[in-house]
């Protein structure tokens, strides 16, 4: 990555154009409980995919343009995960799984949640270049048979980096299952640049993961929507008017406000998706900032629905600064005018599902696919009737997934209409290809 002088990165950040701002008054409008926005509460006794290892992060296979696919009659999903023999099954062991996580895939022959198969890891061992693989997503590559972009954050704790990252394989599957072949060449995507994003010499809890690659429909380039921060020094930030939104005379910035930087990001590709290189991207300003808000925005992702654009993202009660507060959940933002906005925060306030009052932090890591439908993980969740629901004595740890609902999206407004089955997803799409089975080598 090119160097940035001292002179030259003032300039820059002088003229870099700033995205749509998430204000703290659109922040305080927040309403938790409201049951269209708000995630079912969830069966103490629910059931595990896997026992073996934890689960959270989940995405499913898709296409370029977003839509979840099959491959020659399976779902194919990939998620964060860990073994809990390396982590221990203790509540310890759940909150220690980030040191241990890997990729790995999971196949069902019809999706409704009953009858997942984890298949192991993905990334073959030794190939990424830290020590850990954090999310992403998974995109059949565009005019082939069964080639997979893998797209992910490669992490490393000591010297600590973030960085998105590529890798490619094949996909292949017969009668009995799915399996890979390839996934052994990672390449670094971009890295925080300090001028569009902060980077750790800014802030040394920066965000910088999380890469989701689409095609944009008004232009038919490739882009990645990534989790990033506001560039600048951590706490040293100007709260003013444009991030404090609507609000009544006298109001003034709450303390502790300035600590709040997330920002959405997004890169276009230069380099050549037909070959697979996804090694060059252009830096671009964030879509949306949190400067005042909130300090992080995960997981960012797109849906193109009836002409609008709506951009999801997820957030930790715990990350929201100043006065502003908020359940952990996903938050979400649409635009009239195509990707680069500017956007409105759905429902007014942003909040698009949050967890109920009763279960504070039963689901995270929410996901909307083309057609509305959410799938999350189960974080944790409290003893029925149990008088303090944030207390973890009363917890039951999840690391499986949650029951998948469907949201409705109409214009800036969305509702909770359905629940289905515990880890169920919905295929838009069959990928195009012969039926035939694969032979196992």
């Amino acid at each position: 990555m090119t160097a940035v002088s001292s002179i030259n990165k003032s300039a820059l950040l002088s003229q870099r154009k700033t995205g749509t701002r998430w204000t703290i008054a659109d922040a305080l409008k927040i309403h938790a409980d409201d049951p269209t926005t708000t995630m079912p509460l969830i069966d103490y006794d629910f059931p595990v995919i896997d026992s073996d290892v934890w689960q959270w992060d989940t995405w499913a296979l898709r296409d370029i343009n977003g839509r979840t696919v099959t491959f020659k009659g399976w779902y194919v999903m990939f998620a964060l995960v860990a073994d809990r023999a390396a982590t221990g099954n203790t509540v310890e062991g759940w909150h220690s799984r980030n040191n241990f996580s890997y990729i790995g895939f999971y196949y069902s022959r019809t999706g409704n949640g009953s009858d997942w198969k984890f298949g192991g890891r993905v990334i073959q061992p030794g190939a990424n270049k830290r020590d850990w693989e954090w999310s992403g997503c998974a995109v059949m590559r565009e005019n082939t048979t069964n080639v997979i972009d893998l797209f992910y954050t490669s992490v490393n704790g000591t010297p600590a980096q973030s960085v998105p990252s590529h890798t490619a394989g094949r996909i292949l599957a017969d009668d009995n299952g799915v399996w890979f072949e390839g996934f052994d060449v990672c390449t670094d995507m971009f890295e925080a640049d300090g001028v569009n994003y902060a980077n750790i010499a800014e802030d040394q809890y920066w965000d910088f993961r999380d890469p989701h690659v689409f095609v944009n429909p008004d232009d038919g380039n490739i882009y990645a929507l990534f989790e990033g921060n506001v560039p600048g020094m951590r706490g040293q930030y100007t709260i003013d008017s444009d991030e404090m939104g609507n609000l009544p005379p006298a109001s003034t910035v709450p303390a502790g406000a300035q600590y709040g930087a997330a920002a959405i990001g997004i890169a276009r590709l230069v380099s050549d998706a037909n070959s697979g290189d996804f090694s060059r991207w252009e830096m671009l300003p964030a879509l949306v900032t949190a400067l005042g808000v909130n300090d992080q925005t995960e997981r960012p992702h797109v849906v193109f629905q009836d002409g609008l654009t709506y951009l999801f993202t997820i957030s930790h009660h715990s990350t929201f600064t100043g006065n502003s507060t908020g359940p952990d959940g996903v938050y979400g933002f649409v635009s009239r005018n195509g990707i680069f906005g500017p956007y409105a925060p759905l429902n007014g306030s942003g909040l698009v599902l949050g967890n109920p009052s009763d279960a504070p932090y039963e689901t995270y890591s929410h996901f909307v696919d083309p057609a509305g439908y959410v799938q999350s993980f189960i974080d944790t969740l409290p003893q029925p009737g149990t008088v303090d629901p944030g207390n973890p004595q009363t917890y039951r740890i999840g690391g499986t997934l949650a029951p998948t609902v469907r949201i409705v999206m109409e214009g800036e407004r969305t509702f909770l209409t359905e629940v289905h089955a515990f880890g169920s997803i919905f295929a838009q799409v069959a990928w195009p290809v012969s039926s035939a089975f694969d032979t196992r080598s």
